[in-house]
């Protein structure tokens, strides 16, 4: 049996192959149904599986609470045919488990960009750093990825009690210059990304912000030519 990949970032999403033994296959037939159970110390998943092919299963991975290796186990559920002439439908039958592996759930660049992306809202300079970014020329496919898991990092990142886009203490109320996480977003493109912050508190305020440039989100999207960031930052 073999499980491809061995790892995932905390918040899960990629797909996971399994590839059936032939002993698997031998007992194999149309009443068998697969699953995935991840067991790890606090947390337990099941997801179901599609069939690829013949040999080969797919399955979405779940996301997870923590770093840590969990255990894998393929388990098959069989339906036995009715014993009522009056109702057809197949019962449940036996539930068996099949195979075990390991498999990590680790933390990956998106994750630490969000822990990181989190962790200076509200700093004058928090951002800075993430500026540097403007200096690469980043493809337009990776931009898109980099959009796709920051998205799904951020979604999962436990906030901390009080955030907000404009700091925990709201300590720029009074409209002083300031390099949002919205201005970061608009800046490369990153719809999902904006799509996420635009749900968070402070986010009306942050829209109508101006960094050290003079500008709000929305100008920034427009001077990058990311005009559909621009429609949804002026809705």
């Amino acid at each position: 049996k073999i499980i491809s990949p061995f790892a995932s970032p905390l918040f899960g999403r990629c797909v996971v192959t399994v590839q059936l033994s032939d002993e698997e296959l031998a007992a194999d037939d149309r009443g068998v149904d697969y699953f995935l159970l991840f067991a790890g110390s606090t947390q337990r998943h099941l997801t179901s599986t599609l069939r690829s092919s013949h040999d080969t299963l797919q399955a979405l991975c779940p996301a997870h609470d923590c770093c840590e290796v969990v255990l894998v186990t393929l388990c098959s559920a069989t339906q036995t045919p009715s014993r009522d002439p009056e109702d057809p439908a197949p019962c449940p039958g036996c539930v068996a488990p099949l195979a075990e592996h390991r498999f990590s759930f680790v933390q990956d660049l998106a994750f630490d960009m969000a822990q990181f992306l989190v962790s200076t809202a509200g700093r004058a300079d928090g951002l800075d750093g993430a500026l540097l970014l403007d200096e690469c020329q980043i493809p337009v496919q990776e931009c898109e990825r980099l959009d796709e898991n920051l998205a799904l990092a951020l979604h999962h990142l436990v906030l901390p009690p009080g955030w907000s886009l404009m700091g925990s203490k709201q300590a720029n109320s009074t409209g002083d210059p300031q390099e949002t996480l919205l201005h970061f977003s608009a800046r490369r493109g990153l719809s999902r990304v904006t799509r996420f912050l635009l749900r968070q508190p402070g986010a009306r305020e942050a829209l109508r912000l101006v960094n050290k440039e003079g500008h709000t989100p929305a100008a920034v999207a427009t001077q990058r030519g990311h005009e559909h960031l621009r429609e949804l930052l002026t809705k």
